[in-house]
């Protein structure tokens, strides 16, 4: 699969909208979740809380179940002692007593916010107390009281049964409702602890899930991307052999011819400048011009060739000291142009000491020779620090970082704003060869020595209002 590298650039996220997409994601997914649990734990309270209910209706219904068979029980054995006489059922139905009231008191604290059944229960104790003073007066009394008092006696207590009867039967019947409503509300709760964990692994599954696609499709496009990279290191690689070997042959194999004919023209003009033409003489003037152009544009792709490789070791670079060896270099042009230059204090970086002489050379002579005629060029260089998100193209993993700007501005001729970007290309000429001289290589070495430090350069101009060139150099090291 071949993928160019502005294609992998275009479709690969940068690192700034990876970082917000995976904060969304962790955020979203910490909130939801975050929610969600919140949501849980007050399900899961209202799920103990309906649960303590039933418990507590469930013991409330055993309570009324239990007094429905104590009574039946006193009723029983009072009846028996009243038919057989049996002083055995007395202790019976005594005994049977002693166990409602404690009963009815365990129902009242479980019965505890429900008035209605508390007040039922308050009636039920007031019919109790003559239910078992009725009783009371049978057994003790049951041998010595005549058969109408007995009788009387009994279906008074009856009465008082059926009215306790009926009373548990309507408690019953309203625990027996509360009963049904509340394990309905705890099957509800239940149902939804079970749903919001499911919900909660959903989503955190969906979360994950999209946060490892989303890592996953990146590191297979940054495996596209390095593999397309190694490619063009290799290509490049390639380049510069095959440049440093144009380079030894520049510097060898095409000077010699260049000198051979430049050394014979000279002994044509020297030996033969009497005899021969006005014509001829202007041919071997022009034969010895372009060899001299010829050598100098191979020296410049000279100097170009052992800029793009430096072969130097990185070193902490004074940029005063540079410019000032840039200004000794070009001090007979200055002299001769009676060019003015002013300078702030520059900044000491990381790099390659002899290509930021060389920038500086080549952006001062440049400056100097293309100035206004019967104006002397005025020359001024300025620093500042900036953040790097403010130069224009700046690469996503330089933005974040701080830049040195060095502003050199002169009162030249200028140049078309069109030409802002074609300066830089190597060969590029504004102006014929009869206006300036020049090869048109000197700002490709500029735009070169400035990528070698990872910075940039720019140039701007409105037309003979001089030219502004923008040089700027990461502040902090990108280089080791």
């Amino acid at each position: 699969m071949k993928l160019s590298t502005f294609s992998l650039l275009n479709r690969t996220l940068s690192e700034h909208s990876l970082s917000l997409i995976t904060r969304f994601l962790f955020g979203t997914s910490l909130l939801l979740i975050i929610a969600l649990s919140y949501s849980y734990n007050e399900i899961n309270r209202e799920l103990i809380n309906y649960s303590e209910k039933v418990n507590q209706t469930q013991r409330v219904i055993s309570g009324l179940h239990q007094i429905s068979s104590a009574i039946y029980e006193t009723t029983h054995h009072t009846n028996s002692f009243l038919f057989l006489k049996d002083t055995a059922y007395i202790n019976k139905t005594l005994a049977a007593l002693k166990i409602i009231p404690p009963l009815t008191l365990k129902l009242d604290s479980l019965m505890n916010g429900n008035h209605a059944q508390r007040k039922r229960l308050s009636v039920f104790k007031g019919h109790y107390t003559h239910f078992e003073n009725y009783t009371n007066r049978l057994t003790t009394g049951g041998n010595t009281l005549n058969t109408a008092i007995v009788f009387v006696l009994s279906k008074r207590k009856n009465a008082e049964v059926d009215s306790m009867t009926k009373l548990i039967v309507r408690m019953r019947h309203v625990e027996d409702q509360l009963m049904y409503n509340r394990m309905q509300s705890r099957e509800n709760y239940t149902a939804q602890v079970y749903r919001y964990n499911w919900i909660i692994m959903l989503v955190a599954i969906v979360f994950l899930s999209s946060a490892f696609v989303l890592l996953d499709r990146e590191l297979r496009r940054n495996k596209f991307y390095r593999v397309d990279l190694e490619n063009k290191i290799e290509n490049l690689n390639r380049s510069n052999s095959e440049l440093e070997q144009f380079a030894y042959v520049a510097s060898h194999d095409l000077q010699e011819p260049l000198r051979k004919i430049r050394s014979f023209s000279d002994r044509l003009v020297s030996k033969y400048k009497n005899e021969v033409s006005e014509e001829i003489f202007m041919m071997l003037a022009k034969i010895d011009g372009s060899a001299q152009r010829m050598q100098l544009l191979i020296n410049d792709l000279l100097a170009f060739s052992r800029i793009v490789k430096t072969g130097a070791e990185v070193k902490m670079v004074n940029l005063n000291n540079s410019l000032s060896d840039a200004k000794s270099n070009l001090s007979e042009m200055i002299l001769e142009n009676k060019a003015t230059i002013h300078a702030e204090v520059l900044p000491t970086i990381e790099g390659y000491g002899s290509q930021m002489v060389q920038l500086f050379q080549n952006l001062l002579s440049n400056s100097i020779k293309y100035h206004q005629e019967n104006i002397r060029p005025v020359i001024r260089i300025t620093h500042r620090l900036v953040e790097g998100e403010i130069i224009p193209g700046i690469k996503p993993s330089h933005s974040d970082i701080q830049f040195h700007q060095i502003k050199i501005s002169d009162n030249g001729i200028g140049f078309k704003k069109e030409f802002a970007e074609k300066i830089f290309i190597i060969f590029k000429r504004l102006h014929g060869q009869h206006e300036f001289a020049g090869t048109g290589i000197g700002l490709a070495i500029c735009k070169r020595v400035v990528s070698n430090h990872n910075g940039y350069i720019f140039a701007e101009s409105t037309g003979q209002n001089g030219a502004n060139f923008y040089i700027y150099l990461p502040a902090e090291s990108l280089l080791n």
